[in-house]
């Protein structure tokens, strides 16, 4: 386990289990792809470039951060390396040439060391700040295949209760042997509540009766009291481990549901369950959820709206493709939500950057919001005047007043916690720069969501290499986001389009003296 009192290696670990959790919320989730994953995206962007599937334009967008990106960061090797990439990369490397050659090859090299030399990073006086290094170390991991499940039980086993005590370095080190691990086979079971049916010719591949599935089941030892099926699919799926090879089967099982949507009347039935060959249990296979919750839908008592259509009715009926269609889909469901309710005629992209500044001006008030009822339970100072306190937006102004004074107590707080209350001291005491940062970190995310919408309609192009990576990263921004706009909506009676001009307007001043504050900003 790490040192429990090295405050940078605790708020590293803290960090690394929020990217990790499931329960996560959106504020305090990953946001950013790594950096051997963007280097992939601008080999597949010049490829797109030669098709027509991206414009020149986006390619140059794309390369130049990425070209920021191999400048900094500790894993892409040396002084010499990362300017060679960057010459490359500023290059805006052509399918197929030299330079695209370049950048191939460098992200070859620093998937195999990527972990190393970050190990060494933060064993030196120069070493990045906390957050940099989770982001970077966790981004590279999830970016691989591995599903967060695994990984949280990985580091958390490592951080909290592997026996004695030794450096995080030596852990990041350890990592990198998952990082070059190679997929193994998964033999995944999917019983199905009624059997299939084809015409003619041999059963599919996949398919096994009622008494093979009986078999296998208490062959691998499984409980299967209550089991009702007729018949199942067994899958053999390479993955990296058996999270990773369930949400693979979720994925060809949506395609098989959307195969027979088109091709029969007849439908997929599943009993809600799998078993995955060399697991102890079974795992739930209910539809995939990526975390786009629009809760204003709830708390202004509209989600029994039947009669309205059209607009933001239309928005929401898009997005909820987002949160669980299969990856193709939800990157074209997803956008054209955004896009229905952010952009303008001749400016379809320029929705990325509008839904980053609802976000930026969201994210204060959700992280105080969440930190004001841990004080409330922990800060006896504070708690008494939270617990008086009906409105948020006042528990938010106390929180961040306490914040800036140096009046929070910090020692019963989680390290996820005490995390939090250190990124949002740093934005009590300049708003102003780190919103910028804020929206400049979700902007990036929603534009790699355009690209991706851009390669499946334009490309046909269903396994783009950070296809599921966006989904991951921007799902929970695009639900927080919209969920101020239809609060706004219901509420306030204000377009989308006005929301974000107060958004941009609150941006540009908060922090000023006749700005708003930070937990006002939308007002």
């Amino acid at each position: 386990m790490i040192d429990t009192v090295n405050p940078f290696e605790q708020h590293v670990g803290a960090r690394l289990l929020d990217f990790f959790g499931e329960a996560t919320p959106w504020q305090r989730s990953l946001w950013n792809v790594g950096l051997c994953l963007t280097l992939r995206e601008v080999l597949e962007a010049s490829e797109a470039v030669r098709v027509g599937a991206l414009s020149e334009p986006t390619l140059a967008s794309l390369a130049n951060t990425a070209q920021v990106v191999a400048g900094v960061d500790p894993g892409s090797g040396t002084v010499q390396e990362r300017q060679t990439v960057q010459a490359a990369l500023r290059a805006k490397p052509r399918f197929g040439g030299l330079d695209y050659s370049t950048v191939a090859l460098h992200e070859e090299r620093c998937r195999q060391t990527y972990l190393t030399h970050w190990a060494t990073a933060i064993t030196t006086s120069q070493r990045p700040g906390p957050e940099t290094t989770a982001r970077a170390i966790a981004s590279h991991l999830l970016d691989l295949g591995y599903s967060a499940g695994f990984l949280h039980r990985w580091w958390k086993y490592h951080l909290d209760h592997e026996p004695g005590i030794r450096p995080l370095a030596d852990i990041v080190t350890e990592a990198q042997g998952l990082a070059v691990a190679r997929p193994r086979p998964f033999e995944v079971m999917v019983p199905l509540a009624s059997a299939i049916r084809w015409r003619s010719g041999p059963p599919p591949p996949e398919w096994r009766d009622p008494q093979y599935v009986s078999k296998w089941l208490r062959q691998h030892r499984f409980d299967i009291s209550g089991v009702r099926q007729d018949g199942g699919l067994l899958f053999t799926v390479d993955a990296l481990d058996a999270g990773a090879a369930v949400i693979r089967v979720c994925e060809v099982l949506d395609q098989l549901k959307a195969r027979m949507a088109v091709g029969t009347r007849r439908a997929l039935t599943l009993v809600g369950q799998v078993w995955v060959g060399g697991e102890t249990s079974r795992q739930p296979i209910d539809r995939i959820t990526r975390g786009v919750w629009v809760e204003a839908l709830d708390r202004e008592n509209q989600l029994y709206d039947a009669r309205s259509t059209g607009g933001i009715h239309a928005a929401i009926e898009l997005l909820s493709h987002l949160q669980t269609s299969s990856p193709g889909a939800a990157v074209a469901g997803g956008w054209a939500a955004i896009e229905a309710l952010l952009s303008e005629p001749n400016d379809r992209a320029g929705a990325a950057e509008r839904l980053a500044m609802l976000v930026a001006c969201s994210f204060p008030r959700a992280e105080l919001t969440a930190l004001s009822y841990e004080f409330e339970r922990r800060d006896s100072s504070l708690a008494a005047a939270l617990a008086s306190l009906r409105e948020n937006r006042e528990r938010c102004a106390m929180v961040a007043d306490a914040l800036g004074a140096g009046r929070a107590e910090l020692a019963l707080l989680s390290r996820s916690e005490k995390a939090a209350v250190m990124r949002m001291t740093k934005l009590v005491a300049d708003a102003h720069r780190v919103l910028s940062d804020v929206q400049e970190y979700a902007a990036i995310a929603l534009r790699r969501l355009y690209r991706q919408r851009n390669l499946v309609l334009h490309w046909g192009k269903t396994d783009g290499v950070a296809l599921r990576a966006s989904l991951r990263t921007t799902a929970p921004l695009v639900g927080a986001g919209i969920d101020r706009i239809i609060h706004a909506h219901y509420v306030d009676r204000l377009t989308p389009l006005q929301l974000v001009a107060r958004a941009k307007m609150g941006l540009a001043t908060v922090g000023t003296s006749k700005g708003p504050g930070c937990t006002d900003i939308l007002g």
